[in-house]
């Protein structure tokens, strides 16, 4: 299959907090900093899955104060859901290719005494928990660091290409809050 192929591919963007789980022919797109996108795919069955996960977990409480829609949001619930669609379907664990990527630090320390909040190293660390709590095997990965990243995801075939995005700078508004009301 090549590039031209693809062309005619419906294509969807991702949001934080999304699924999106098909059999069918797509090119699935996504931007990611700290937020963890993992895949999953069948290629003897062409089903595939890519989730964009923004925490590792839920509250720790045991709670389940939530919708069932959120359940997405999170690394480990999103995994769960996933592994769970394919062994519906009669799905081998050790058939189902598992690539992950993601989990930058984009709220670094900036300043001595300050507590970095690491959510990108907390979604990894949950991710790789869950995938080898479940057996399953990560086939690639592009992780860690300081920036951000772009994913697109082939659901015909499960290629998944990754690039990093540029960082900008923006200016930021300062607010005199004596002079504004």
């Amino acid at each position: 299959m090549t590039l031209r192929d693809t062309i005619s591919f419906p294509t969807r963007y991702l949001k934080p907090g999304e699924i999106h789980l098909t059999d069918k022919p797509a090119i699935i797109t996504t931007v990611l900093g700290s937020c963890i996108s993992v895949t999953m795919y069948d290629k003897h069955t062409r089903l595939a899955a890519i989730c964009h996960a923004v925490l590792p977990t839920e509250n720790t409480t045991g709670k389940r104060n939530h919708k069932k829609h959120d359940i997405f949001q999170y690394v480990d619930s999103s995994l769960e859901w996933m592994l769970e669609q394919f062994e519906k379907k009669g799905m081998k664990r050790r058939d189902i290719e598992v690539k992950m990527f993601g989990g930058a630090e984009m709220f670094a320390q900036t300043r001595p005494g300050k507590i970095s909040i690491a959510v990108g190293k907390k979604n990894i660390e949950t991710a790789l928990r869950v995938i080898e709590k479940n057996h399953l095997k990560l086939a690639a990965w592009n992780i860690g660091g300081n920036r951000g990243r772009k994913v697109i995801f082939n659901t015909t075939t499960g290629e998944v290409f990754a690039k990093f995005v540029s960082k900008t700078d923006i200016p930021v508004l300062k607010i005199d809050n004596e002079t504004n009301p």
